[in-house]
């Protein structure tokens, strides 16, 4: 997972993720003729995290290996 904030003005930066939630859909494989799955799981993985250095805390998303954050 990416960090919320590459920016941050401090060089030791931890962040500690809380709990994490995952939608529970079935996406059934579906190759195509070359063995690709055109069917991707779909499902959404929600969570907060913090960075244990300057408090700030983010909401995040993730679907189809997109990464949003959003700050609390």
């Amino acid at each position: 997972m990416r960090v919320p904030n590459p920016n941050c003005p401090s060089n030791d930066c931890q962040y500690i993720v809380g709990l994490e939630m995952t939608t529970s859909v079935y996406y059934p494989p579906i190759y195509n003729k070359e063995g690709v799955n055109i069917n991707p799981d779909g499902n959404i993985t929600s969570g907060e995290m913090t960075c244990s250095t300057c408090n700030k805390k983010w909401k995040y998303s993730i679907q189809f290996g997109e990464t949003k954050f959003l700050e609390i």
